[in-house]
């Protein structure tokens, strides 16, 4: 309770619930970490960069539909954190606006990970 961020992260991380956004704290970050690594949040609100550089894995996943504008590489990386290393259990993914659906079987025209990655890969050094 003595984390310097604003009281309704604290009420909101009390609850179970762990929000990712720029917070100045790093020690609420961290508690919040842990507790999703251990699988101790109900719930984590997060944007679609969340899914970078992490390894977390849940067993339910709801994608709402203010994230139609999240390319076809982040919305495949999000399904893949939902039933991982773990068999025999229930999972389920939930997507709130059936236009992210389509982007995943689709042919995408803008592709910014995959342009960042071959500017990555293919510059000289």
């Amino acid at each position: 309770m003595l984390l310097e961020v604003d009281s309704i992260w604290k009420v909101l991380l009390l609850m179970g619930i762990g929000v990712f956004t720029n917070h100045t704290s790093r020690d609420y970050v961290a508690i919040m970490k842990d507790l999703a690594q251990n699988q101790q949040l109900y719930l984590i609100i997060a944007s679609t960069d969340y899914i970078y550089g992490t390894n977390y894995q849940f067993c339910h996943g709801y994608i709402s539909k203010d994230l139609t504008k999240m390319t076809q590489e982040k919305t495949i990386q999000a399904m893949g954190r939902i039933g991982r290393n773990q068999v025999n259990k229930e999972y389920s993914i939930r997507f709130r606006d059936d236009e992210l659906l389509n982007k995943i079987f689709k042919d995408a025209e803008i592709r910014p990970e995959v342009d960042n990655m071959n500017r990555l890969f293919n510059t000289p050094i």
